[in-house]
């Protein structure tokens, strides 16, 4: 009892009500009763307060850590980065970061433009950064594997196959792919929860914050789009900075490279590298391009066109048209400098086709890969050389039609079939082949034939020749059949041969090569029984045959500092067959040694009649062998494939092409089809 209670009990007296001693006696006892709670509650809410703030860190601080960490991960990721580029290749990648130290700085400056984006959007800075990793593992990790088969990085235009990712997946390895789901599954697992401990440590007490600061909605807004402008402004200089004739662009000692992405990319690194061909996804007006420059460069040749009057109808000539696109199909002994093998040629029944008739090299603006482009510039005389891009996947879906050799034969009352050894969907087929004039399209899931080869592989070119063969057999109408194959696409052991008859004896070994000899030499038996089969036929049959690229792994000839052996990876062989006996004068092999040597190529086969040109000169070069009537664009094609026969950027490399109004008409009317207002079709 304290002092003052004790004086006040002496002074009541004995006159004092009991009513009055009641309350005070009941007031002592409830101070007395709170002053013994009030410590302990006390003590108890300063230990709550003192459980979750204790280890609370200051905003301010917390931002400028997150900064730090942010760029210091963005050099490991970086470094990440190359190493995975260089193909694990740890000594490449310091030697390249040590040659090129601004351009490496740059990648850091981008990655941590890039991680501050992903990091200000979800406001978690160890969980974004997982994240972030994530992503570069599986881009990095589809790069390398784009690498292997094709001896080419990764571009922007690639990820336009998003919707056929089952498909193409059959093409790298199951295993790998498995390993990079449970790595990305256990990087984001293992930021989420480092995230989760990080706040519950040393994160903010947001008890009792209004929801837009509990979530922090300014200061994640204003880091996000601080980072975004500043990534935007840093990109900008590499997406639309292009190189110019001869002239590279420098920025922090870059080289942007058009024409050869391997060597972009390798003196730039991926990140720049990639980032350079986001600006290259939609081809470029013309300076002098209008409706007017149009209508003159299609009367021009309208007027060739009705001055050639001698020319007849394809009907009047052959009952039958077949083209044939063998897939990764080239010829080992155009590679026999660096890759010599046993067992003799590959390739019997090619060389006699080439004895016999009319025959010839093409130059594939492709290696490895790309069928799609090489077709492309194949059916449609179109060159892909100023757009650089997938045309299946990016233009011709978005057009109402194109013109092709599939819609020349239905104006000429032939039915038109296009057939494909895989699934339909791939590079957008099955949308595109109608657009081109093809009535019916077969695909692996419509064919009759389902023969793999050596039992394991994709489907065999016997399968395809066979259904090609029983469409005739079972048709009394003129047909049109553009045919893709499937034999030899990479893996290029997937047939899993046990004997291999064709060993590599050089100084580089390749076993996947071998493989890839193997089913040549199959692929070859096949076309000799194809051919056996149409000679047989009573209807006047013509075909037109060639490999549209080489296997991506001659990396002799890839890495090799003479463009003329980069050149012979590019080579692939084509023939017209008829079995009716045309007669036409071609240039004699002599004029095409001589052509050899002006276009600096070292083709050492003979019987070759036909001149090396790249795929938009194929069909034009049927249509002049049958003396048939052709297209308006044909008579320009006619000049453009003699002054400029290989329109490639691989071959050009920084050359542009030949500078004169044949050539500039020549991209005027691919610019008008391709890209602009398509007053070439309105005059047609």
């Amino acid at each position: 009892m304290t002092a003052s209670a004790i004086n006040k009990a002496n002074q009541i007296s004995l006159g004092d009500t009991s009513e009055e001693v009641s309350l005070f006696v009941a007031k002592i006892c409830y101070n007395s009763l709170m002053a013994k709670n009030i410590p302990k509650q006390i003590d108890a809410d300063s230990s709550k307060s003192h459980i979750s703030k204790r280890h609370t860190m200051p905003g301010c601080l917390r931002v400028l850590l997150s900064v730090v960490f942010l760029m210091a991960i963005s050099v490991l990721f970086a470094w990440f980065i190359e190493v995975r580029h260089r193909m694990n290749d740890i000594d490449a990648t310091w030697e390249w970061i040590l040659s090129n130290p601004l351009v490496f700085w740059y990648s850091c400056m981008l990655l941590f433009l890039i991680l501050s984006f992903i990091v200000s959007l979800c406001w978690c800075t160890f969980f974004g950064t997982g994240l972030t990793f994530a992503i570069i593992s599986i881009i990095t990790y589809i790069n390398m594997e784009k690498y292997k088969a094709r001896q080419a990085p990764l571009l922007p235009e690639d990820f336009q196959m998003a919707s056929n990712l089952g498909e193409v997946a059959g093409f790298v390895d199951v295993w790998g792919i498995g390993r990079l789901v449970l790595g990305v599954i256990f990087i984001l697992v293992g930021s989420g929860m480092l995230e989760y401990y990080a706040r519950k440590h040393i994160g903010r007490d947001t008890v009792g914050m209004p929801r837009w600061q509990r979530w922090s909605i300014i200061p994640r807004t204003t880091f996000a789009l601080l980072s975004a402008v500043a990534l935007m402004m840093t990109t900008s200089f590499i997406v639309h900075h292009k190189q110019t004739g001869d002239q590279y662009v420098k920025i922090m000692d870059t080289d942007f490279i058009s024409w050869n992405q391997a060597g972009n990319y390798q003196k730039n690194g991926f990140l720049i590298g990639f980032l350079y061909n986001l600006g290259g996804l939609e081809m470029e007006q013309p300076d002098d391009y209008n409706e007017l420059r149009i209508k003159e460069i299609y009367e021009k040749y309208t007027a060739t066109k009705e001055s050639d009057t001698t020319r007849k109808d394809i009907g009047d000539v052959a009952d039958n048209i077949i083209i044939v696109l063998d897939e990764t199909f080239y010829d080992p002994e155009v590679l026999a400098k660096h890759y010599p093998h046993t067992g003799g040629d590959p390739l019997p029944n090619l060389r006699k086709l080439f004895e016999k008739y009319p025959s010839g090299y093409m130059y594939s603006p492709e290696y490895g890969g790309g069928t799609a482009n090489v077709e492309f510039e194949m059916f449609t005389g179109l060159s892909n050389y100023w757009a650089n891009s997938m045309q299946y996947i990016n233009t011709v879906p978005k057009l109402p039609a194109l013109d092709s050799v599939a819609s020349w034969a239905l104006d000429n009352d032939f039915r038109t079939l296009a057939i494909h050894g895989f699934d339909g969907s791939v590079y957008k087929r099955n949308i595109v082949y109608p657009k081109l004039g093809f009535e019916k399209f077969i695909d692996i899931y419509k064919l009759d034939y389902d023969e793999l080869e050596n039992g394991q592989g994709y489907l065999s070119d016997s399968s395809i020749y066979q259904q090609i063969l029983d469409i005739l057999e079972n048709s009394d109408e003129p047909q049109l059949i553009g045919a893709s194959t499937m034999q030899n696409h990479t893996p290029y052991d997937t047939a899993g041969y046990t004997q291999l008859d064709y060993k590599i004896t050089g100084e580089f070994p390749n076993e996947a090569l071998e493989h890839s000899f193997q089913s040549l030499h199959n692929a070859d038996k096949y076309l000799g029984d194809f051919i056996k089969e149409l000679d047989k036929l009573n209807e006047k049959t013509v075909v037109l045959w060639f490999g549209d690229h080489a296997a991506g792994i001659l990396g002799a000839y890839m890495t090799s500092p003479d463009k003329v052996d980069t050149d012979l990876a590019h080579i692939t062989p084509y023939f017209i067959y008829d079995n009716f006996d045309l007669e036409n004068e071609l240039y004699t092999e002599k004029e095409i040694k001589q052509q050899y040597a002006k276009q600096g190529l070292e083709i050492k086969t003979g019987n070759v009649d036909l001149p090396t040109t790249t795929p938009n000169c194929l069909v034009n070069a049927l249509y002049n062998l049958l003396d048939v009537k052709k297209p308006t664009l044909m008579y320009l094609l006619d000049e453009v494939c003699a002054v400029e026969p290989i329109l490639a950027r691989t071959y050009l490399e920084s050359k542009s092409p030949v500078d004169n109004d044949i050539m500039r008409a020549y991209e005027l009317v691919n610019y008008d089809i391709l890209s602009g207002e398509r007053y070439w079709a309105k005059e047609n």
